[in-house]
């Protein structure tokens, strides 16, 4: 049997572990969007898991530049009281926090006082989408190991505790959890395969018979 191929983007997903967890194995997906349930749910959940990853994305950029900056314009070494790592997960937790609130603001003003068919639309989309649900999967499969990692480091006694002193648990679990979505995010690019002209006549066979069967009904 052939691997299935994504319509949408003739490309075929793939996921770093097979019980890797997505929105379609967490939500149930009707077969037309007018029956889909949970479906503010879902795209809220989709929206801010977006803007979780879209914000820390942001808030790797300044403790990465700040050093190339420096070499490049060969300005003095500033002393830092923490380390690289805690500076790291610092900006990168704050920047995924922002990037929540960004996105839920941004949500909201999109879907205010939209009819309730326009949610199940664009939830059935989210969940019909698997290179999506591929995506999803694999950066909250690495959001979770980035947490438990960084909270299992900041345990007392651990070699690695010395690294992020002064930096707050919390942070740094959310930080861990940030730069884990982020490398769950170019996991997938890395690994997707890209589209083929098997997709290409896969998607264009589905739609002639699409067409043939609603002409034969009606």
């Amino acid at each position: 049997m052939a691997e299935p191929v994504d319509i949408q983007t003739h490309s075929k997903p793939k996921r770093p572990l097979a019980w890797c967890p997505d929105m379609a194995m967490i939500f149930p997906h009707a077969v037309y969007a007018e029956d889909q349930p949970y479906a503010r749910t879902i795209l809220t959940v989709h929206c801010l898991h977006r803007g979780f990853t879209s914000g820390a994305i942001l808030g790797m950029l300044p403790p990465l530049a700040r050093p190339m900056y420096n070499t490049i314009l060969r300005h003095p070494a500033p002393v830092y009281h923490t380390s690289f790592a805690s500076r790291l997960l610092s900006s990168t937790a704050v920047g995924s926090v922002g990037g929540i609130m960004l996105l839920a603001f941004g949500m909201t003003a999109r879907m205010w006082n939209r009819e309730e068919i326009e949610w199940k639309d664009r939830s059935w989309r989210i969940l019909a989408h698997k290179t999506q649900n591929a995506e999803d999967g694999n950066s909250f499969t690495f959001m979770i190991a980035g947490a438990l990692t960084c909270a299992f480091a900041s345990g007392r006694g651990h070699l690695l505790a010395k690294e992020f002193t002064g930096l707050p648990r919390s942070r740094m679990v959310v930080g861990g959890a940030a730069l884990g979505s982020v490398m769950g995010t170019i996991y997938h690019l890395l690994t997707t395969t890209p589209p083929t002209e098997e997709g290409v006549k896969e998607k264009v066979t589905a739609g002639l018979e699409g067409l043939k069967s609603s002409s034969s009904t009606t």
